[in-house]
């Protein structure tokens, strides 16, 4: 099957946990997208402020990690899945 782009990949990553950091979605996406130039820490945190910035996903929470960094969690709502059912394939998305 072909790769979604990644941007929606990660959205429908997040319909399937409760809420998740970037660490979180590049662990679960890695073996998919690990090989690509595009799997960056930056461009992650890049694709989750966009889902954000467009209201597909909320920030639920945030803490600083064991190195003092922010480290954010998201979670998706219900216009993050209403968008994932209107535009993805319908082989993405009954799993």
């Amino acid at each position: 099957m072909p790769l979604l782009p990644i941007r929606s990949r990660v959205l429908l990553f997040m319909s399937t946990v409760q809420q998740a950091n970037i660490d979180d979605a590049m662990d679960a996406l890695k073996s998919e997208y690990g090989g690509e130039r595009q799997f960056t820490r930056a461009n992650f945190l890049d694709h989750m402020l966009s889902l954000q910035a467009n209201g597909l996903i909320d920030e639920v929470h945030y803490k600083l990690d064991a190195n003092g960094e922010l480290c954010m969690y998201y979670a998706i709502n219900d216009e993050g899945i209403r968008t994932i059912n209107k535009y993805l394939p319908k082989k993405w998305t009954q799993n």
